[in-house]
């Protein structure tokens, strides 16, 4: 007896001095409660009102409605009567609503509470069906409801069990959006067991492609099992790469399914699923030919898409993208994966989010400048510090125009796969035709074929042409170096495999130019070749352009006519960076020149705007604190110093 009153006691008093976070979650934790011997009364705040109540008193008093009670009164924390009752529709479950006067507040499913075994068992199995719950955490939580009534302390975790399914978050995101209501947590649940099931849980794959033929195809299977017409739609959350679309089957889609999912996306549908459908529709078109003008309807959507007006479908993609990767990032959800699996998740929850947007009335682009403000940053530098491992793909490349672009790609690629499925025809002409209106005169050269937000760390497969080894060649040995120098180069590796001679070849051009260029004749133009170069030290991970990248840099950085901004070096510092796929060297290579621009001269807020790039960064990448504790220090030293001038 002595024993345990201690250790409730020395409980009592570490608790007391933990966080709060860490401290709410041994409260939750049952089996720690009981051996310590500890009690908590939990308040529970109703959703998003200022309204709460003791669990244990709103508990008992909803089991006294399911015994049979017909109204029960209580207390909320404030000392407020409220009422509470349950209404009973034909086929649904009891609903409680909270009234006081006339504010009503309705309550979650609080089956799991009643005493009845039977009603407990086919309420669980009702909503693991509408919700798609997976079976493993569905049979847990049946073997207990089969001996007993959840417990107060395991409720919450059974909810939080329940609400981590796409279905769920789907509704809540609607109601969020419909009552003009701003939450992050919502918009991307910070639960990795949510994403697992939105898609798939991520089993070491090394490649989207092998991620895709393994724990992809089965997850698509398990959708259809489920419902054939929601697995679909569900299934097309995660069109953001080809060889996914490749799994997604239809056999288990009648025609009119089919016809109706197509419909949907037409009219609700968000761009990721509609490129998913079309890829898909031009595979099954010989034995579903019912959907060829749908195919058509949504090629012509995409087509009509202005990447620059305020409703544009890819428009807000691309900042829910933003958010949501960006947000995923914060909170470190997937720091030990590779960045291709947290893009899929971040790229299947944007499109999730983009559906519940349509006919919900809201300012799209007050919402559009909510979603990248919250983020960007973020999303921005965690994508560059990616390249270490991905670094055929940077946050650039994220824009409207060029996720556009790269679906138009993947629209022409998927067209000329299947072209014996393509008749002579409207859609004929549209993928294939030169006249107005088809998509071939419609796209630049070589947007569409830039590699994916999944593919960065994948090699290119396109050999570099001999025609363009020996323009190369011939422009890097020419006497004067300036922009026309590189200009093939830089274009070639976006497409291209591009050797590493070719990327030695810029650096001894750039030294016999002294590390400067002649005849530029603007700021852009500058960048543009710096960008080049350092995408071409990322793609062949070149050490040798990536430091004469470093030292061109630090010339312009001081350049009277041309000089570099904070925002713009540190960028270069990052891409090239990535010429080290080693953490332990890319460490030391981007700690290093960090450290050399923190200490150089910094105009106006450019200190202030460096050190929350350097937060950002060592937040996605904390190893690089070992590296940059001395630009922090400075950067701190610096901004403090102005606050006195």
């Amino acid at each position: 007896m002595k024993n345990s009153q201690a250790r409730t006691r020395s409980a009592l008093i570490v608790l007391g001095l933990m966080p709060p976070l860490i401290r709410n979650t041994l409260f939750d934790d049952s089996d720690f409660i009981e051996e310590c011997g500890v009690s908590a009364e939990v308040v529970l705040i109703l959703g998003d009102s200022i309204v709460s109540f003791h669990r244990s008193e709103l508990f008992n008093a909803i089991r006294a409605i399911f015994r049979g009670a017909y109204i029960k009164k209580i207390a909320d924390t404030t000392g407020r009567k409220w009422k509470l009752r349950s209404t009973n529709e034909v086929g649904e479950l009891p609903r409680f609503i909270l009234s006081r006067g006339l504010q009503n507040l309705n309550l979650p499913d609080f089956f799991a509470l009643s005493p009845d075994i039977s009603f407990r068992l086919k309420a669980l199995d009702k909503v693991a069906s509408e919700f798609n719950f997976p079976y493993d955490p569905q049979q847990r939580w049946k073997n207990i409801l089969k001996e007993r009534a959840i417990k107060d302390d395991e409720f919450d975790a059974f909810q939080s069990d329940l609400r981590d399914t796409p279905i769920y978050v789907m509704r809540s995101i609607r109601s969020k959006i419909v009552s003009r209501r701003m939450s992050l947590p919502t918009y991307v649940p910070p639960s990795r067991r949510y994403f697992q099931r939105l898609v798939g849980a991520y089993d070491g794959s090394v490649s989207i492609n092998n991620y895709a033929t393994g724990v992809s195809a089965e997850f698509f299977k398990q959708l259809s099992a489920w419902h054939p017409y929601d697995g679909f739609l569900l299934s097309l959350l995660l069109s953001s790469h080809s060889a996914l679309t490749t799994e997604i089957g239809v056999e288990c889609l009648g025609s009119d399914d089919l016809v109706r999912a197509f419909l949907f996306l037409e009219n609700h549908g968000d761009r990721i699923s509609q490129l998913g459908a079309i890829e898909i529709g031009f595979r099954i078109l010989p034995e579903r030919p019912e959907i060829e003008h749908l195919i058509i309807n949504l090629i012509k959507q995409i087509r009509d898409d202005d990447v620059n007006g305020d409703v544009s479908g890819f428009k807000i993609l691309s900042a829910l993208f933003v958010l949501v990767d960006g947000e995923l990032s914060k909170i470190r959800l997937f720091s030990e994966e590779p960045p291709f699996y947290r893009r899929l998740a971040s790229l299947a929850q944007a499109a999730l989010i983009c559906r519940q947007l349509f006919d919900s009335n809201i300012d799209i682009h007050a919402f559009y400048e909510w979603a990248v403000n919250n983020r960007g940053e973020q999303h921005y530098f965690q994508s560059l510090v990616d390249m270490r491992m991905e670094p055929r793909w940077n946050p650039d490349f994220g824009m409207a125009a060029q996720i556009k672009a790269d679906f138009y790609g993947r629209i022409l690629i998927a067209s000329q796969r299947y072209r014996m499925n393509i008749k002579d025809g409207e859609l004929y002409e549209l993928v294939f035709g030169n006249e107005s209106g088809s998509l071939d005169p419609l796209y630049e050269f070589p947007a569409p074929f830039i590699s994916g937000p999944l593919e960065g760390g994948e090699n290119s497969l396109n050999i570099l042409p001999t025609e363009l080894t020996e323009t190369i060649e011939s422009q890097l040995n020419a006497d004067e170096i300036g922009p026309k120098s590189f200009i093939t180069l830089v274009n070639s590796a976006l497409i291209y495999r591009v050797h590493s001679d070719q990327a030695e070849l810029a650096a001894k051009a750039l030294k016999l130019g002294n590390y400067r260029m002649t005849n530029i004749e603007s700021k852009s133009q500058l960048l543009g070749i710096l960008n080049g170069l350092a995408t071409v030290v990322a793609s062949t991970r070149s050490k040798t352009l990536a430091n004469a990248l470093r030292i061109i840099v630090r010339r312009y950085r001081r350049d009277a006519q041309y000089p570099l901004s904070i925002d713009e070096a540190i960028k270069f510092c990052l891409v090239a960076g990535a010429c080290h796929d080693s953490l332990k060297e890319w460490r030391e290579f981007v700690g290093d020149w960090l450290t050399e621009l923190a200490f150089c001269p910094l105009a106006d807020k450019e200190g202030e705007v460096f050190h929350s790039r350097l937060m950002c960064i060592c937040h996605a990448v904390p190893e690089l604190w070992v590296s940059c504790g001395r630009a922090d220090a400075a950067l701190q030293a610096h901004n403090a110093s102005r606050q006195y001038v």
